[in-house]
């Protein structure tokens, strides 16, 4: 009988496996480290881990509960991943907090999802709920439905809006939708609204209205200058209105 389940469990031991159980991987250019432990699952060349998974790959770093990552073609490489639960994805001055995360590597796309999304971009930072894409190498974050921007002591929400980065800094904004600016006691409202920070002034649209204590204008456009309060609106006959509306 000793004989028999010696071969038997020879056999069972020469039986190749599909799933490996680890608690840390690495390879090219990447170091995956998980507490409940992470499945290497050879035949789909993907890793998934869970507990309190910390992932550098590249420039990134990503913490989450849970992370699959799936590997190139020569299966030293990770090409794509997808996080869940309480995800924190940076990369240098980028930081992001979501539920969910895809991250592509190659011609890096990166897709945030949740109820609740924040994203540090140097001094600003955005919340949005649902979803938002950040493709990296032309620098344009894409947020498709409302949100609030802290920029340069403004609060700005919208309903929609597209940003352009650059080394881990806002470069441009584009808001659609409708806007809402809130700064001291200055308020404005506009369809549309472009900024710059290099240029700290804001570039409202369509149906504008600004407030500054009991000062109340409107116009069809207007461009205010965040450094010096000084104000500009034109109205639908090209006419111009300036003024200052400085805080009290």
């Amino acid at each position: 009988m000793n004989r028999f389940l010696a071969l038997f469990l020879l056999g069972l031991a020469l039986i190749p496996h599909a799933v490996f159980a680890q608690s840390r991987a690495t390879g090219t250019g990447f170091d995956l480290t998980a507490t409940d432990g992470i499945r290497y699952v050879a035949d789909a060349g993907r890793y998934e881990a869970s507990g309190d998974v910390q992932l550098v790959v590249g420039a990134w770093v990503v913490l989450a509960d849970r992370v699959v990552a799936v590997l190139d073609g020569p299966r030293d490489q990770i090409d794509s991943l997808t996080a869940t639960g309480t995800v924190f994805v940076q990369n240098e001055s980028f930081k992001a907090r979501a539920y969910a995360l895809e991250l592509r590597l190659s011609d890096p796309l990166v897709t945030l999802r949740g109820e609740a999304i924040s994203v540090q971009m140097g001094d600003e930072r955005l919340m949005t709920q649902r979803r938002l894409t950040y493709a990296v190498k032309d620098g344009t974050l894409t947020i498709p439905q409302a949100f609030v921007l802290q920029v340069d002591g403004a609060v700005i929400a919208g309903g929609e809006a597209a940003l352009v980065l650059a080394d881990g800094g806002m470069q441009a904004l584009h808001v659609d939708a409708g806007v809402d600016i809130e700064r001291d006691d200055f308020r404005a409202a506009a369809e549309q609204m472009d900024y710059a920070p290099i240029d700290a002034k804001i570039v409202l649209s369509g149906a504008v209205v600004l407030q500054s204590g009991d000062v109340l204008l409107s116009g069809a456009s207007a461009v205010f200058d965040l450094k010096t309060g000084a104000v500009q609106i034109s109205n639908d006959t090209g006419q111009r209105v300036s003024g200052a509306l400085l805080p009290q």
